[in-house]
């Protein structure tokens, strides 16, 4: 299986190492170190305590980054930071030291030939007595900087050792006393680092960011063809064996590196140690087996079964979390407010790393960033493999779930790599579409230009089985594109298939014109089919349907019909098609609002249908649909009783519509909407005013039920006020759950009392004031239509 070869071939890159390591340490002479400090004076070799005391006395406390912060807290960091514009070097004469040791370090680092480090100073530090930094990550702050370097300068001083940590490794480094000797530590930007509490004396450092330039800028390791031929197998087989969940090989590689990089510091020819040579091969592999190759970084999700250290594997109780996150030890221009930070510090954020992990229960891996191409951000495990498993890396942020009743506890770790994707040739079209379906329309715009439309059609076909996700997600560019390309294609299967997913709110002005020629070119029967499958509310994504507003579209839909109008007979029977599509979409609205229960929310859900239904009505009159213009029209005059409640909505139609000119009103219906609602207005103020004495209730909701028809006996009665029923306790909730969705004016309480119980039931004066209301409304509704029409 595919499984296989990925991971043979992810074992083999792993043999492979470059000659250096993740960090170095070289010593050198400070003859050629010209130094001043700016109140101090030029520093003398080794530093004398007088003149460290001087410098710790215009210092400032150093400040750590984290995030988006930058935190001042001395559990963290302490040691004094002097800034950058009060050290003056002696480039040209330090130069002549500096840069021999960086080619040294460069080597060291495993740089590939011809690399050459450059160093940038950052800041000069002064460590005292129980001063220190506790383990961190430098951010890498500029382009191409890959690392850090620090120069601790000749002085007496004990303690302060440098650990540079990474994939489980570490190295400790010792800087001890000398007179004319400096101790240089290089090591990638990447690495996690802390400085040892100072036992006595000052520890003196500069330090530096490395970047790599000079005339090797673009150098990368020289792959061995032993290698590359073997890698070149994995791949093929790779590419030509199933996936363990399909029945098709994989796409993709998706093939993690070891390092972080951020994305100005991504590139082939800025992989850092053993990255550099096994890309290279991979990539030479992916040459030889008809491949292409580039690079992304990945964000790493796992979620481990987890114990804390010392429980076992008992049950734990509490689900108590806990969480950290990993900072940088620069700072930078963030926020400096820390009230309130979660941040565990004295050393509790490495706590987390003697939790004991039990099982991976579950894993994913977004790419993004792409250096070369923008590829589908998602990954499938059949297309992953790692020479060294993320869990042996050190995460970004970690948090800790306890067992919280219906799971165990687990542990979610985060990490930040670097991945070199590979993918064939022969499917490079499909894999750069699940990037961009934008540019994949683009394409097959380009074939057609280029006359080679069977290629064309072919190519389209293979978009199928994700198109439905890209074209949901898609704008109004890729909607116009989708649908230029798909007349021209020629060939209704394959163009029904790249449009029927697109939302039906995209549709715009814009695409009228497209939209008539693919009536043109297809029949009406196809685009009346299309439309109906853009119209199938079911087909919808949730998620798609929460972030359109098809009321809204709708409610603009007559410019998107006079603009079809325009375009010729195909482009008004498109049009024609949408207009009966949309009334049959309201008139299932209007269906759904009348049943709600609650009369407060068929009136609002009755109005919100105020703006596309006008849309509607003037939609239908600029394409000629009579027949639709006329169904809603009976609808909103409709004048039975048991459709009372649509007054309402259509006084919304008519009040959106008043300041239409005269002759468009009278087109779209609303002349004769507004003279039934003055009508029905007419008559029922005619009715007499409700009786003081007049007690009875209409509710329109409840069943069949015994205790609704006891229920509706005591609200229709005129003379009943108060009603005691000593009923049981779930009689009572649906006696109690009629009245508060029929919104009755009846207070209902329990007299909890006696065995059952007693449900005294009390009409209120609200059922008086309501109808006093009501009536001034409609007297005012009544005014504004003769003042109007």
């Amino acid at each position: 299986m595919t499984s296989e070869a990925r991971h043979r071939l992810a074992a083999r890159l792993g043999d492979m190492r470059a000659p250096g390591s993740f960090s170095a340490q070289l010593t050198g002479a400070v003859d050629d170190l010209d130094l001043e400090v700016q109140g101090v004076g030029a520093l003398t070799f080794p530093v004398p305590p007088a003149q460290a005391e001087q410098l710790c006395r215009l210092a400032r406390p150093a400040r750590y980054g984290r995030g988006e912060r930058t935190l001042l807290d001395a559990r963290v960091r302490d040691t004094w930071e002097i800034p950058k514009s009060r050290v003056k070097i002696d480039k040209r004469r330090w130069n002549n030291t500096l840069r021999p040791v960086l080619d040294r370090l460069g080597t060291e680092l495993g740089l590939p030939p011809g690399r050459k480090l450059k160093a940038e100073l950052h800041s000069m530090l002064v460590y005292g007595r129980g001063q220190f930094f506790l383990p961190h990550q430098d951010s890498e702050r500029g382009d191409g900087m890959v690392g850090s370097l620090v120069v601790t300068l000749p002085s007496a001083f004990k303690g302060g050792d440098l650990v540079v940590e990474h994939g489980g490794q570490s190295e400790a480094y010792t800087a001890r006393s000398a007179r004319t000797s400096a101790s240089f530590v290089a090591f990638y930007a990447d690495c996690r680092h802390e400085v040892r509490p100072v036992r006595s004396g000052y520890r003196i450092v500069l330090t530096y960011d490395l970047t790599l330039g000079g005339p090797g800028a673009t150098a990368e390791w020289p792959p061995e063809p032993e290698a590359v031929e073997a890698a070149a197998g994995c791949l093929a087989e790779h590419f030509d064996t199933p996936g363990l969940r399909a029945d098709v090989p994989p796409d993709r590689l998706v093939y993690l590196l070891d390092h972080e990089y951020t994305q100005r510091g991504l590139g082939w020819s800025c992989l850092k140690g053993n990255d550099g040579r096994r890309a290279a091969v991979l990539r030479a592999a992916a040459e030889r087996c008809g491949c292409d190759a580039t690079l992304a970084l990945a964000d790493v999700q796992e979620v481990w079964s987890a114990y804390e250290p010392g429980w076992g594997r008992r049950w734990q109780g509490g689900g108590r979390r806990r969480r950290w996150a990993g900072w940088d030890g620069d700072g930078g221009d963030h926020d400096e407010d820390d009230e309130d930070d979660p941040w565990p510090v004295g050393g509790e954020a490495d706590d987390l790393d003697a939790y004991e992990l039990g099982e991976l229960v579950d894993s994913s891996i977004t790419l993004d960033h792409w250096v070369d191409e923008q590829l589908d951000p998602s990954t499938t495990n059949d297309e992953v493999c790692a020479s060294t498993p993320s869990v042996d890396l050190r995460p970004y942020s970690s948090e800790y779930e306890g067992y919280m009743g219906n799971y165990g506890n687990t542990m979610d770790r985060w990490y930040r790599r670097a991945a070199v994707v590979v993918w064939p040739r022969s499917r490079a079209f499909v894999v750069r579409a699940r990037g961009s379906a934008l540019w994949a329309v683009g394409e097959l715009s380009a074939r057609l230009r280029a006359g080679e439309r069977e290629e064309a059609r072919n190519l389209a076909a293979t978009l199928e089985p994700f198109w439905p996700r890209a074209a949901a997600s898609g704008d109004g560019r890729l909607f116009g594109a989708a649908l230029r390309v798909a007349r021209t294609l020629d060939e209704p299967g394959v163009a029904a298939m790249l449009l029927r997913s697109f939302p039906l709110e995209r549709l715009a002005r814009a695409h009228a014109r497209a939209l008539a020629a693919l009536a043109s070119g297809y029949g009406d029967d196809w685009v009346a089919g299309l439309v109906g499958l853009w119209w199938d509310d079911e087909r919808r994504p949730r998620s798609l349907a929460a972030g359109l507003d098809r009321r809204r579209w709708v409610a603009s839909l007559p410019g998107l019909c006079q603009s079809l109008a325009g375009a010729g007979p195909a482009g008004a029977s498109v049009a024609n098609a949408i207009v009966v599509a949309a009334w049959r979409w309201l008139a299932g609205a209007f269906d759904q609002a009348r049943q709600l229960p609650r009369p407060s929310q068929r009136e609002a859900r009755l109005a919100e249908l105020a703006a596309p239904v006008l849309g509607l009505l003037r939609s239908a009159a600029a394409t000629g649909s009579s027949a639709v213009r006329d169904e809603a029209v009976a609808l909103l005059c409709d004048d039975r009783e048991e459709a009372a409640e649509l007054l309402g909505g259509a006084l919304a139609v008519v009040r959106a519509a008043h300041r239409l000119p005269p002759a468009q009103r009278a087109e779209a219906g609303v002349d004769e909407v507004a003279r039934s609602c003055a009508r029905r207005i007419e008559a029922d103020l005619a009715r007499p005013p409700r009786a003081d004495d007049d007690w009875s209730v209409a509710l329109t909701v409840g069943c069949r039920c015994e205790l609704c028809q006891i229920l509706a006996a005591f609200l229709a009665d005129p003379a009943r006020r108060t009603f005691e029923w000593p009923i049981a306790e779930k009689k009572r909730q649906h006696v109690h759950s009629v009245l508060n969705q029929g919104e009755a004016p009846v207070l209902h309480r329990t007299r909890r009392t006696g065995s059952p119980y007693t449900l005294v039931l009390t009409k209120t004066t609200e059922l008086h004031e309501r109808e006093r209301k009501a009536r001034r409304q409609r007297e005012a509704d009544l005014a504004w239509l003769r003042s109007h029409w």
